[in-house]
């Protein structure tokens, strides 16, 4: 168990920031070969295959950028996809074979990581309590949590120079692309109510994700990015916002010499034309 009596961590400026992995979903990123409980293996759809892809470049993008230097890892939330709303598209139902496929794929992540930290997500994906998502953090070695002794945490706090970061995994939704600003922007002034109803510092950057979206606001003095996501998108979201294009990929967030700078690495699939008359 890794335990982090001395909160501080020295020399450390960047923090990579992935979420919404949905390991275990036929939509989500999958390794090229994967063995399932039983003892059959499982072969990526031609979609998962680009979406590893994806996840390969991406880690050659955080190395090539981070060059060495430590830094700190946090998953966001929904590291696995779960049993739940009597879906289809899973590569199984027995939650031993997502939550090894999560542990293979992120713990040589994990180890490259200082520090590594486990959001927990929604119940329907993670388990309640997030129990699937607590031993995928135990088994990754996710820092623990001082006040409840768990390896996963509902939000995370962090001072970065001059910066209070927030990260928690849940934001509102919208039906809509041409609204999706608009739960940032009530996150952001939630943020401050709550802060000066307590006397407390506001956070001056906070970190979402759950809408497998890469979205930005930047009002005066605070900013909110959302994360984007390693799923494609599920029957829920043609349902919902039938023209919403998943954007999958990650955050690296750094302490320069001017302060906090974000840099996100961001991956779409091409719309294709199915009939040309």
């Amino acid at each position: 168990m890794k335990k982090s009596n001395d909160r501080k961590l020295h020399g450390v400026k960047d923090i990579v920031c992935i979420s919404d992995t949905h390991f275990g979903s036929t939509l989500a990123i999958c390794p090229p070969r994967f063995q399932l409980d039983d003892g059959g293996f499982y072969t990526p759809s031609p979609l998962q295959k680009v979406l590893w892809a994806y996840w390969l470049d991406f880690w050659k993008w955080v190395d090539a950028r981070l060059d060495g230097a430590p830094h700190i890892l946090v998953h966001n939330g929904d590291v696995l996809d779960g049993v739940h709303h009597k879906t289809t598209t899973l590569v199984s139902h027995n939650l031993k074979d997502q939550e090894r496929m999560s542990v293979q794929c992120l713990l040589p992540r994990a180890k490259k990581a200082v520090r590594y930290y486990q959001i927990r997500g929604t119940e329907a994906h993670v388990g309640q309590s997030a129990d699937s998502e607590e031993r995928i953090a135990a088994a990754l070695n996710a820092d623990v949590d001082p006040d409840t002794q768990q390896h996963s945490r509902w939000e995370l706090t962090m001072k970065l120079g001059k910066e209070l970061l927030h990260f928690s995994h849940h934001i509102g939704t919208t039906s809509s692309t041409a609204y999706e600003s608009s739960a940032p922007m009530r996150e952001i002034a939630a943020s401050f109510i709550e802060a000066g109803q307590w006397g407390e510092q506001s956070p001056t950057i906070l970190i979402r994700s759950h809408r497998h979206r890469y979205i930005e606001v930047k009002p005066a003095n605070c900013r909110i990015v959302v994360t984007p996501a390693w799923q494609s998108k599920t029957p829920f979201v043609f349902k919902m916002d039938r023209m919403r294009a998943p954007m999958f990929g990650g955050l690296i967030i750094r302490l320069g010499d001017e302060g906090v700078h974000i840099r996100e690495r961001i991956y779409t699939l091409k719309r294709k034309v199915d009939v040309v008359l």
